[in-house]
């Protein structure tokens, strides 16, 4: 993805127009950072693994502990992104399959969709929510007003999907125990917070980005050889090249004519996330689409679907891949078919929903 931003980047101010530093949003970047050191912070604390190994030592069922999973992933997910959440919970499921009998193939997909599903809630589950945020000056009101009824959707969706698993008896005993450190994680809490004020315009973001390199560099600085930054350049590479081509108006006219309602800005979202991810999608849309509610809706449903639409897809294949080396082509047959449909019955819905946003 660096690689195709930057070379967008390169390409458009070669072929269509010089970049220019007006092109940039700052505050995403000061936000993007703040929130990948926060969340490498967390994931240094063994925040989510934590809950994770004591959850799942809770199940009883197959059933259970999918469902415990399921639901790690998609509220975990929502602070602590997509791609920990995977990150973190499919190793976790690699153990445990060792004492159950199920094929890995399924609980992959259903721990990569809920983690892409819950990331919808916040602006810090996905990169571009956060985007969305600083583009179109969202307050809190108005950020949860479009994300609380699909995120209801989404976890009853979750839900039922892992009504499909059965209810053979398990019994886990040799995962190992996981301990918090209490003082640096609540410290970490109080600066999440002084990050979430900035992401919301309350307190200046350079401020919450300050507060979140003293932090890092007070628990432990080499985590900040941890953090993806490849997040922030891809970013940058895609304001300069959208910038590039909102100054080429025969570009511009054509974009213009697929983005003139709710209805096509929605369904141009979901569409164009399927080949290229819903995160060079939101940057491209909003510059010309005033539908807020269609875009966020389109661009985080639009990550169901193909492996690409969103990078979390293929870091769950990466993962599965690392850990079950076997049958890829399985999996992405049975990815494809569980995510094309859920991606119609979700989209439906949020057809629908979209005529009650900004």
């Amino acid at each position: 993805m660096l690689w195709i931003a930057g070379a967008a980047a390169i390409l458009t101010s070669i072929f269509i127009s010089p970049p220019q530093m007006m092109d940039i949003n700052w505050k995403t970047l000061a936000s993007l950072l703040s929130m990948m050191i926060i969340i490498q912070i967390y994931d240094y604390l063994d925040f989510l693994k934590y809950y994770a190994a004591y959850m799942t030592h809770k199940a009883k069922t197959t059933r259970q502990m999918m469902f415990m999973l399921a639901s790690l992933s998609f509220f975990g997910a929502m602070f602590l992104t997509n791609d920990v959440a995977i990150l973190t919970l499919v190793p976790l499921f690699y153990q445990l399959s060792k004492h159950i009998k199920v094929n890995p193939i399924f609980p992959v997909i259903i721990i990569a969709m809920a983690a892409n599903l819950g990331s919808i809630f916040t602006p810090f589950g996905n990169t571009h929510n956060l985007f969305l945020l600083t583009h179109f000056n969202l307050g809190i009101k108005q950020f949860f007003v479009m994300s609380t009824p699909i995120t209801i959707v989404t976890f009853l969706a979750i839900f039922l999907l892992t009504r499909f698993f059965p209810k053979d008896p398990i019994e886990l005993t040799e995962l190992p125990a996981v301990e918090l450190n209490i003082p640096s994680l609540t410290l970490t809490v109080a600066v999440t917070i002084v990050i979430f004020l900035g992401i919301f315009s309350v307190i200046p973001m350079w401020g919450s980005l300050i507060a979140a390199l003293l932090l890092v560099i007070f628990i432990n600085p080499r985590i900040l050889g941890s953090v993806d930054y490849s997040i922030v350049l891809i970013f940058m590479c895609f304001f300069i090249a959208v910038g590039n081509i909102n100054r080429e108006p025969a570009i511009v006219n054509n974009l213009h004519q697929f983005l003139q309602t709710r209805t096509s800005t929605y369904l141009t979202s979901i569409i164009t996330s399927q080949f290229i991810s819903n995160v060079p999608t939101t940057i491209l849309v909003s510059k010309f689409s005033k539908y807020t509610h269609a875009i966020f809706l389109g661009t985080n449903i639009g990550g169901l679907g193909t492996v690409v639409a969103s990078l979390a897809n293929l870091l769950a294949f990466k993962q599965y891949r690392f850990f079950f080396k076997k049958t890829p082509g399985k999996y992405l047959i049975a990815f494809s078919i569980i995510n094309f449909v859920m991606l119609l019955i979700i989209g439906t819905i949020g057809f629908f929903l979209i005529d009650f946003g900004l």
